[in-house]
């Protein structure tokens, strides 16, 4: 879809949004002649994810359910 009638804009607007999104460059007509363009933004950015496993901190001790679990039985 590299051109499109108002109208078909207005009836396949979530069509239209997902070509955007691909990087699709749409030309709006209007009886024939073209009156705007719609683009991305810009180009769609690569995520750089850290690592979280590496940066993960190593646990000691007993773990937390351990403890509640031995503060309610003190209880009752």
């Amino acid at each position: 879809m590299e051109t499109a009638t108002v109208g078909e804009i207005q009836k396949n607007f979530a069509k239209v949004l997902k070509a955007i999104n691909a990087g699709e460059e749409i030309t709006i007509t209007k009886r024939g002649k073209p009156i705007a363009k719609i683009s991305a933004l810009g180009p769609r950015k690569e995520i750089d994810w850290p690592d979280f496993y590496k940066e993960a901190i190593e646990i000691r001790g007993k773990p937390l359910s351990a403890i509640v679990i031995e503060e309610r039985e003190d209880r009752f």
